[in-house]
């Protein structure tokens, strides 16, 4: 048996093997179930196809069924499955990128599932022999070549688009508060002004560098994770129940049409950064509150186990989109679906809440999830152990 005929009888197997090789590689543990599966079964398909066709530089080294020797009607399915390579190929470039992995991460996927396929392949029974043999190896290494330019080519693409637009929504949000603070500098400016409109507006210079201040906040500690650095945390004995009423209670003020719930149970004390966490719930707090139904509660629980403390913050309204879920801790992702209109309080649109929320929680060795669903609402679930020894 040729192996691109090998490759599709097997390709279950092949992407079972897959899926449990990709969770060993170094960028797994920030990614979901969906980036790490991607399109490896509509990759290893459309390579099996290619292998059935002539190299398109006509340089190549020819599968070892001549290709001449095919029925025209089978060549010409064969040219149609393989017109999906660059689709799948392309698409995991971007899957990738979306998901948060660099492109070292995208070579060692790449890398992985070559070597996957030829190890199978070798051990089979089924393996060609001699010249075929060779012929066919080499023609599947010009074939996952192909297939991993046209991902790479995808996966810059998308980050170079990414850049531009981190940019522009930098200054999108920058603009805002800044106009605010020129506008009430101006008013400040003018002659007789009552007292209360002089409150009025300091009070309004006072949100837009709160405003700013969280959003340079923010950059720092997106900066900072990207380098490598991490988001610092700093270990002592805590009680989760007051962190979770510190974070509660600037919430409620700042949403005043909100309810929010409390649910606390067991016992809550961990070795734990209680500023971190405060910090990490807050932005759980506010996304919750930006995609909130007005009509149900914003709920924050806090349950203690044996060895760890589950926090949970729960909100009903419409459902995320699986597309959405699979990179919602990525900067610059924002969840579709919040029902509340997007004027009445203003949201941080480069979208680092969350994953500034994933960094304090790695850096715990804790894990953090997200269900969402019409029925049951947006529930993220943060798992924390109770020491910094568990915390590996």
């Amino acid at each position: 048996m040729g192996l691109s005929a090998f490759i599709k009888n097997n390709v279950d197997a092949l992407v079972a093997d897959w899926e449990a090789t990709a969770h060993t590689l170094p960028a797994a543990r920030t990614m979901t179930a969906p980036a790490l599966h991607g399109h490896c079964r509509g990759i290893l398909l459309a390579v099996a196809a290619d292998m059935g066709l002539p190299p398109s530089d006509g340089q190549g080294v020819a599968p070892s069924e001549a290709v001449a020797a095919t029925p025209a009607s089978t060549r010409n399915a064969t040219s149609a499955t393989s017109a999906t390579s660059a689709t799948s190929a392309t698409e995991q470039g971007a899957l990738q990128q979306r998901a948060g992995s660099d492109m070292a991460q995208l070579f060692a996927e790449f890398r992985a599932l070559r070597k996957q396929v030829m190890v199978y392949w070798q051990g089979s029974s089924e393996q060609a022999s001699g010249a075929a043999a060779m012929a066919d190896a080499i023609r599947f290494n010009e074939c996952m070549d192909k297939a991993l330019a046209d991902s790479v080519h995808r996966h810059a693409g998308e980050l170079d688009a990414s850049r531009d637009r981190f940019l522009a929504v930098l200054g999108h949000d920058l603009r805002g508060p800044l106009s605010g603070i020129n506008m009430s500098v101006m008013l400040l400016a003018k002659a007789g002004l009552s007292e209360d409109s002089r409150h009025q507006a300091a009070a309004r210079i006072k949100r837009a560098s709160a405003e700013m201040t969280h959003l340079v906040t923010d950059l720092l500690e997106y900066a900072r994770s990207r380098t490598g650095a991490g988001i610092p945390i700093s270990r002592a004995a805590c009680n989760l129940g007051p962190v979770c009423e510190a974070a509660l209670e600037p919430m409620r003020a700042g949403w005043p049409e909100q309810l929010f719930a409390e649910q606390l149970s067991g016992d809550l004390n961990l070795q734990a950064d209680a500023d971190r966490l405060k910090q990490a719930l807050s932005n759980l707090l506010s996304n919750a509150a930006q995609h909130s139904d007005r009509s149900a509660p914003v709920t924050l629980s806090a349950s203690g186990e044996v060895d760890a403390v589950v926090l949970k913050v729960s909100n009903a309204g419409e459902a995320i989109s699986p597309d959405a879920l699979q990179a919602i801790f990525e900067p610059l992702v924002q969840a579709p679906g919040a029902s509340a209109p997007a004027h009445e309080h203003p949201k941080n649109s480069l979208g680092l809440g969350l994953f500034i929320v994933r960094e304090i929680v790695l850096g715990h060795g804790g894990s953090v999830s997200v269900e969402s669903s019409a029925a049951a609402g947006t529930v993220f679930t943060v798992r924390l152990p109770r020491t910094a020894d568990t915390a590996a």
